[in-house]
């Protein structure tokens, strides 16, 4: 004998509830867990990130170098970190990291600037993500831009007083070395420790 149709209606009400129950169950079980992975990964960007730039300088200042076990690290954290997000965020990424380190290389096959310099660039974009590298870079490059500029009138001067002494000038006296992976380093750490900043605030 067929159940009433009520009945039938009432049970295949019960299965929709109890499934749609299941799966809130499920989505609230699964949600800390995900908070606490992007919490992880968070910090984890951050640590690299400091680690990077702060590394940058001193070895710049200290060595004028960029060690490359420093950059690899970063490289490979932001390629992690990117992945974790999606392929669609890691293939974005590393072609904006790439367009970003485009004219720095360029620069670089001029001999304007060191190789460090275009993969500090690649991997502080990687670790940044879409979503900040551009900020990062002009942060950077606005930073480097006015180190090379009191380089270059810091130059000139010491070329003028020594035009006026009549010493010797050195044969090299057209180029203007100046650290600028740390001041790019220090301009995306000020940006980054200020964004925290207004963030929290």
């Amino acid at each position: 004998m067929a159940a009433p149709v009520w009945q039938r209606r009432w049970g295949s009400r019960h299965h929709q509830l109890y499934g749609e129950m299941k799966a809130i169950g499920i989505s609230l079980t699964l949600q800390p867990v995900s908070m606490y992975v992007q919490l992880m990964m968070g910090l984890a960007k951050e640590l690299v990130l400091g680690a990077l730039l702060l590394g940058t300088v001193y070895y710049d200042l200290r060595l004028r170098v960029v060690p490359n076990p420093l950059i690899a690290v970063s490289l490979i954290a932001g390629l992690v970190l990117r992945f974790c997000e999606g392929i669609g965020s890691l293939i974005r990424t590393m072609l904006l990291a790439l367009m970003l380190s485009w004219p720095f290389y360029q620069g670089y096959r001029r001999g304007w600037m060191g190789g460090g310099d275009v993969k500090l660039v690649a991997a502080t974009s990687l670790l940044a993500g879409e979503g900040k590298a551009i900020a990062f870079f002009l942060a950077g490059v606005m930073a480097g831009g006015l180190v090379s500029l009191f380089g270059i009138l810091q130059k000139k001067k010491g070329d003028r007083l020594a035009d006026r002494s009549g010493t010797k000038k050195p044969a090299d006296r057209s180029v203007v070395m100046v650290p600028y992976a740390a001041a790019y380093s220090l301009g995306v750490l000020v940006f980054r420790i200020v964004g925290l900043v207004v963030s929290k605030g």
